[in-house]
This record gives C-alpha cells, sequence and structure tokens, in this order.
C-alpha cells in the first residue's frame, strides 16, 4: 500500500498543547504548514502558546480537550473535522509525570498517571480512527519516552505507563497498516523542558514525607536528576522536528528516538551479553546516590 504523508494544511491535532513539548511540537508544525489544533485541558493557560505563535507570525487553533473524559475529547475531535472537513494527524502528547519511591505511590497518584498517559492516548485515538479509516490515510504519533525501554527508579509509574502505550501503539500500527494510516512513536531521553521540572514535576504524596523510608535517597535522587537535565543537551524542538517527521516522511520508521546519549544507551543494552547492562548501570547509580555531597564528610 502506498503511504501518503502529510502536507501543507492537513489539519493535526496535537494533545497538551499548553506548554513544554506539545506547545513546542505545536508551533513547530504550524510553521511547516499544518493547520494545528493545539489541545489543552484548561484554555486559559493558552497564553505561553500564544505568545510563541505570535513570535514566529504563525496561527494554531486552540480547542479544550481533556483525555480522560471522554465527552471532552469526541467534542474536540468533532470541532476538528467540522471546521477542517476531516483530520490527517494525531499526535498524542498529553502526559503527566509523577515521581517517588513505588511504596511511596498512592493507588489513586498512579490511576491518574494511567488514565492520562494511557487511556487518555487510547480514547483520542479511538475519536479519530474513523476519520482516518474512512479518508485511507493519516498518522498517529505517540509522544512515548526512553523510559518504556530503560527505567529509571522514582519513576515506576511513569515509566509503566509508557512502556504500556508502546505495547499499544505497536499493535495499533500492525492494524491500521490495512487501512493506510501509520503510528510512529517518538521517545525523547532527558529533554531541558520545565514541563517536568518545574510547576509540573509530578512529586507523589508520601514521598514528600520525611518520614517515609524512601525519603533521603528519593531527595538524593532529585538532585542528581535535575543536574542531568540542566544538562541535558535536547530541546523540546528535537522532539518537535522528530514529530515533524513522522507526520510527513514517505514511510515511518515505528520508532523514532531523540537524543544521542539514549540512542546509545539503547544500543549498548542491545549488545552487551546477558544482564552486563543492568550491572553496570546498577553500580553507577549506586555510586551516584552513595556518593557524599560538597561539604559532607
Amino acid at each position: 500500500m502506498t503511504e501518503r504523508p502529510g502536507t501543507g494544511r492537513d489539519a493535526v491535532l496535537v494533545t497538551g498543547a499548553s506548554s513544554g513539548l506539545g506547545l513546542e511540537t505545536a508551533v513547530h508544525l504550524a510553521r511547516h504548514g499544518f493547520r494545528v489544533f493545539a489541545s489543552m485541558r484548561d484554555p486559559s493557560r493558552r497564553a505561553a502558546l500564544d505568545a510563541e505563535c505570535a513570535r514566529h507570525g504563525v496561527p494554531v487553533e486552540v480547542l479544550a480537550l481533556d483525555v480522560t473524559d471522554s465527552a471532552s475529547v469526541h467534542a474536540a475531535v468533532s470541532t476538528v473535522v467540522a471546521r477542517a472537513g476531516g483530520i490527517f494527524g494525531l499526535v498524542n502528547n498529553a502526559g503527566v509525570q509523577l515521581r517517588g519511591y513505588f511504596e511511596d505511590l498512592g493507588a489513586d497518584e498512579i490511576e491518574r498517571v494511567f488514565d492520562t498517559n494511557v487511556f487518555g492516548a487510547m480514547a483520542a485515538t479511538r475519536a479519530v480512527l474513523p476519520h482516518l479509516r474512512a479518508a485511507g490515510r493519516g498518522r498517529i504519533v505517540m509522544v512515548a519516552s526512553m523510559g518504556a525501554r530503560m527505567a529509571a527508579p522514582a519513576c515506576s509509574a511513569y515509566c509503566a505507563s509508557k512502556a504500556a502505550l508502546e505495547g499499544f501503539s505497536e499493535s495499533l500500527a500492525l492494524e491500521m497498516k490495512l487501512f493506510g494510516v501509520d503510528v510512529a512513536m517518538v521517545e525523547p531521553g532527558l529533554v531541558n523542558t520545565e514541563r517536568f521540572w518545574a510547576a509540573n514535576r509530578g512529586v507523589a504524596r508520601g514521598a514528600s514525607n520525611p518520614a517515609s523510608p524512601y525519603y533521603r535517597w528519593f531527595r538524593r535522587l532529585e538532585e542528581l536528576s535535575d543536574g542531568q537535565v540542566d544538562a541535558a543537551p535536547n530541546r523540546p524542538a528535537d522532539v518537535a522536528r522528530a514529530v515533524h517527521r513522522a507526520l510527513t516522511v514517505r514511510r515511518p520508521r515505528l520508532r523514532y528516538v531523540v537524543g544521542r546519549r539514549a540512542r546509545l544507551l539503547i544500543r549498548l543494552r542491545a549488545y552487551l551479553p546477558g544482564e552486563s547492562f543492568e550491572r553496570i548501570a546498577t553500580a553507577a547509580l549506586l555510586r551516584r546516590l552513595t556518593r557524599p555531597r560538597a561539604g559532607e564528610a
């Protein structure tokens, strides 16, 4: 079957576009001619998106969309189809973080992560599929994470949700090939963005409790994570370029790993024998966690 990539003025719906990766992706796609519908749970948070669009002189259409609310999802997709006469692409970017050692995570907090990162993406996908099938073309891009393939401590719920998203995406990609619809995953490594590391950090209630047996290690791990993010060479623009490529190349890959370090680590894990990589990575992490801070004895 001949692939039909996206072109200028095709309609693309981007979820979670109020900040971070979603905002950057929405503006980048608009700059390259797509008719972008940038959605967010609370449209009153559109100021940063509006400012960036004004800076580049590009239009986007802002929609209210809460991926955890099926009525909201269907209303947003219906609006896109009504205004644009159809829809070509869906970028499932909406997501939440939850940091903390597993025992400190509340069941309700874990459910919220899966409701947004997995079931929310499924709901948005389910809403657009009839339109893509009818058109015989289209792309669905899932913003996944390197954490789906290489997990980190204090990120168990988030990594598990992204792994579930990848399993869903792999199966969906096979199903939709018969209808001329492609599915791709964009897997960023660490990205230097405020999205998950400031107001939206997403620390679990229990992880903030000094009485937790994990509290000391979690605080140390947070310091290390902050340093890694601050030093990360990847920017939201790198993710946006990968999304654009997945929407526009004739034959998109299933996976687009973003970041040289992420690609290197994935290759090392694939080629080192047995569980050598896990042993090396674990030893390195323990050394960093237990290394005395500056000024400590």
